[in-house]
């Protein structure tokens, strides 16, 4: 005799988290099944639903997230396939990754209850000096820096940010709060990213990503990859739609903006103008003779005026006002090639 599956609505019915152990058996039979690893995966996922009803709430709600992931992310068939084909540590270490944007930590599936009727959308900016704070329906919290442009959308399913221009820092909500725990994805022009519990910093640059883990790990989704890349805490990538150019240890300079301040220790002088000309309102020239200089010290990004005025006193070189939305900056009669 075939016991039937429980009902659809019987599965939904919020009674209590579904264990991450089952989540993850259920992640690892939907690869099974979309890779096609045995010929009987199918009758294998059907004896598994009907052991117990929260293996099928499980399979049904992973079933419908997995779809949303690889609806961001065309590459995961292949990211099944190769990891069915990779060793048993790399094969754990991806199926707790999905295991993660599926579930998060300890704390029972992320999908929505009720279906989707609403998405809210929004568009937010800053201008020249300007920085803004916004608290997500998730709980964390989005720092936008000067001139950085966002476009905002959740729903019940998930919350997605797409980063226009500019640059964001992000702080997502502890394990503690009694808000949603929904999904958050970042986009730009090169990538996805997700966090996991993490503060971390994304700056859209004009052909790349940069990505600063200052805590937690963040997941870059897609873009130059075929299978998810772990950022983890004290690491910096920049990335192109193509690949991976740079990974480093994290600098304080790397998020000094959130603390209103810029840091250079032995940057380019060119380099520096062109950090602190985001939070200048008018225009700053540099002669290309005074690119041999470097600067190193901490310098407040509310005042940049001050800033140029005390670059004039460390370095040989002299301010001319233009006008007053216009500093040109030449070598003093002390430069020296």
């Amino acid at each position: 005799m075939t016991t039937p599956l429980p009902h659809q609505n019987e599965a939904f019915k919020p009674t209590h988290d579904i264990p991450d152990q089952v989540a993850q058996h259920a992640i690892e039979l939907l690869m099974d099944w979309q890779t096609q690893a045995a010929p009987n995966t199918w009758d294998r996922i059907l004896d598994w639903r009907r052991e117990h009803p929260d293996h099928e709430r499980a399979w049904q709600k992973i079933e419908v997230t997995y779809k949303h992931f690889s609806a961001l992310s065309p590459a995961s068939t292949e990211l099944a396939r190769h990891t069915l084909n990779s060793s048993q540590q790399t094969r754990r270490r991806t199926v707790k990754m999905l295991t993660l944007l599926c579930v998060g930590v300890g704390g029972g599936l992320l999908l929505s209850q009720q279906p989707v009727h609403t998405t809210q959308q929004a568009y937010h900016q800053t201008d020249t000096g300007e920085q803004l704070t916004l608290e997500l329906t998730n709980g964390s919290l989005v720092q936008l820096n000067s001139r950085t442009i966002i476009q905002l959308e959740h729903n019940l399913e998930d919350i997605q940010i797409r980063l226009l221009q500019g640059e964001i820092f992000i702080r997502t909500a502890g394990l503690d709060t009694s808000t949603p725990r929904l999904p958050l994805f970042i986009t730009t022009q090169q990538g996805q990213l997700t966090p996991v519990g993490t503060e971390f910093n994304v700056r859209q640059l004009t052909t790349t990503t940069e990505v600063s883990v200052l805590a937690g790990q963040v997941l870059l989704l897609s873009g130059p990859i075929t299978q998810p890349h772990v950022i983890p805490t004290g690491h910096v990538i920049t990335f192109s739609k193509d690949q991976l150019l740079e990974q480093r240890p994290i600098h304080p300079s790397d998020a000094a903006w959130t603390q209103g301040m810029l840091i250079a220790e032995g940057m380019p002088l060119r380099q520096f103008i062109n950090e602190l000309s985001v939070h200048h309102l008018g225009m700053i020239r540099l002669d290309p003779v005074l690119d041999s200089l470097r600067v190193s010290g901490s310098y407040p990004i509310d005042d940049t005026h001050n800033v140029l005025e005390s670059l004039s006193y460390s370095l040989p070189i002299q301010l001319k006002h233009i006008s007053r939305y216009w500093i040109s900056l030449h070598p003093s009669k002390h430069f020296k090639k």
